[in-house]
């Protein structure tokens, strides 16, 4: 139930986003197809996929660290599981500080003849 809330509002959310943009003078910008390449958007979507199956299925999540073999157990307790989706959403905002080169020449291609 928790975890369909969450895709629920998580399509909401992209739903007005895409209507904002469509009645407004928002825009998007022109290298945003690029953005599903990059390590942040990865990061930032894994971390908040996981915080939600945690808070929604700890049960299912508890059996998931119980298969874990015994030395991973030893490292990363049953209450941490919450804070490695924190750790990804982190990380995914340190990501947007490291360049990406192969995405370099193609948003700049993209930024140019969106600019023209």
């Amino acid at each position: 139930m928790k975890f369909t809330f969450y895709l629920s509002l998580v399509l909401v959310a992209l739903l007005l986003l895409l209507l904002i943009r469509r009645y407004s003078s928002v825009e998007f910008v022109h290298h945003a197809r690029l953005l599903f390449k990059t390590w942040s958007v990865w990061l930032a979507s894994v971390g908040s996929v996981t915080g939600a199956w945690v808070h929604s299925f700890p049960d299912s999540a508890m059996r998931a660290w119980q298969v874990l073999p015994p030395d991973l157990k030893s490292v990363i307790p049953p209450d941490y599981l919450g804070i490695i989706s924190a750790f990804l959403v982190a990380m995914a905002v340190m990501a947007q500080f490291v360049r990406q080169r192969p995405l370099v020449n193609e948003r700049d291609k993209l930024d140019s003849a969106g600019s023209q």
